[in-house]
């Protein structure tokens, strides 16, 4: 796979660089301090960073959410990304954008005028990325990319795999709780990941709206956790899940209280500020559901 990282800035183009890199896995927030720490250099002080992900709706067709630089926490193997960083500072009116997204095992950088190719350089270096030749047969390797994108459409249109889904369990009378959960929401919506959940007003019973959510088509649990408590139907959606063999993915904010009774084993991950801190054990779960849902679909075939 190559990463393209594409930088310029609003003034008129007067510089052009283009590099290329073997990409490697980072450690989490390396790549996010790495970025800020250039952008701060170059740049200076006031400046917004800003993440937009690709999210694909349907067959060829797809839009932008766009997170904020927290989302780059999670951020580490840089043969697998897909993102825009953006950095815009008001006074001088200046506009950085990086766009990454990884082919063919090489990173390729691409950057325009002075502050971005500055901003680029030292983003490299403190990444310490070995920089490579430029790789061959480039417009070979373009045609096998279209065939590949070719093929995934007629998957698509017979009726490709769906995307993972997950229930989200929360105490959602709480605002603070309800704030970081729609964070959490659109993490997952920026890695392709439905989510329901049971804050929706039904008119019937809570308990019946609770399992009628849990047993949609989901693939695994979040529960948060936060100090304002828990969902008081947890345990019956921990119970369900757990009879239904769904995995469950425990948020544990520090200083709350869970009575574990029968999930006494359940692993758990924690975070005291804010839920951004769950987010690389998050995609490592998510990977790991990933993997075995790949197994047992291919034991059916």
């Amino acid at each position: 796979m190559r990463v393209t990282l594409l930088c310029h800035t609003l003034e008129e183009d007067t510089m052009e660089a283009i590099r290329y890199y073997k990409p490697k896995v980072l450690q989490a927030g390396e790549f996010k301090e790495a970025f800020e720490r250039a952008i701060s250099a170059v740049l200076g002080s006031e400046v917004e960073i800003t993440v937009r992900y690709p999210r694909h709706i349907a067959a060829g067709v797809s839009d932008d959410i766009t997170l904020d630089v927290e989302s780059l926490r999670s951020v580490a193997d840089l043969n697998k990304i897909d993102l825009t960083l953006i950095a815009e500072k008001e006074a001088p009116r200046i506009r950085v954008f990086i766009s990454c997204r990884t082919y063919d095992g090489v990173l390729r950088t691409r950057s325009y005028d002075e502050e971005a190719v500055q901003c680029l350089e030292r983003f490299t270096q403190d990444l310490g990325l070995e920089q490579v030749g430029q790789p061959k047969d480039l417009l070979v390797r373009a045609f096998e990319e279209l065939e590949s994108r070719v093929s995934v459409l007629e998957k698509a249109a017979k009726g490709a795999e769906r995307m993972l889904r997950c229930f989200i369990s929360f105490k959602f009378d709480d605002t603070r709780t309800t704030a970081q959960v729609d964070r959490l929401k659109r993490l997952l919506a920026a890695l392709h990941i439905e989510w329901v959940t049971a804050e929706q007003f039904e008119p019937r019973r809570i308990e019946d709206k609770v399992k009628a959510r849990l047993r949609a088509d989901v693939d695994f649990v979040i529960a948060v956790i936060s100090k304002a408590g828990e969902s008081k139907w947890i345990r019956d959606e921990l119970t369900d899940a757990n009879a239904r063999g769904l995995w469950v993915v425990l948020l544990l904010e520090e200083g709350s209280t869970f009575d574990e009774g029968i999930f006494g084993t359940l692993e758990h991950i924690p975070y005291d500020l804010a839920i951004d801190q769950t987010f690389p054990g998050l995609l490592e779960g998510i990977n790991f559901i990933k993997a075995e849902l790949s197994t047992r679909v291919e034991h059916k075939a």
